[in-house]
């Protein structure tokens, strides 16, 4: 068993993902989403960024190790109607099941920092991503105040 799988499968996260839902919309009103745009949400949790994503009309694929996270964020999509969002299981740092230059813009947002191996997610991150696409990454900075950047 993966250790980053299983301890992300142990709480429920759901309940402190609702205390970020509105910094979620927010910051995707500022990514400048349009109509069909494909995003990639990597360790996307049970959707706080997705689902905002695809009520702006974009096709958005949610990404998590998570099993749970994963289920949570279909029901939240389906319970909100939206057929262009889905989330699937995956590991952020080798994302075979996806293909190269797939995605306009890959959004990672407290999520893929978590990844046991930083390097291999951003090789994956950078080759699903299509040419003139668009990376977006919000991590916490260890030893700063405001801890995201």
């Amino acid at each position: 068993m993966n250790p980053n799988k299983a301890l992300w499968e142990k709480g429920d996260f759901t309940r402190i993902a609702q205390g970020m839902r509105e910094s979620g919309e927010a910051l995707v009103g500022e990514l400048g989403i349009t109509q069909g745009l494909k995003v990639l949400d990597l360790g996307c949790g049970d959707g706080t960024t997705a689902l905002p994503a695809a009520r702006l009309g974009a096709d958005v694929l949610g990404v998590d190790v998570a099993s749970n996270l994963v289920e949570a964020g279909n029901r939240r999509a389906q319970a909100a109607g939206l057929a262009n969002c889905r989330f699937q299981e995956g590991d952020a740092s080798n994302l075979a099941e996806l293909g190269d230059e797939t995605f306009n813009l890959v959004v990672t947002i407290f999520g893929a920092m978590f990844a046991p191996r930083p390097n291999d997610v951003a090789k994956e991150m950078v080759r699903v991503t299509r040419p003139g696409g668009r990376i977006v990454m919000g991590n916490w900075i260890p030893g700063d105040p405001t801890l995201v950047a």
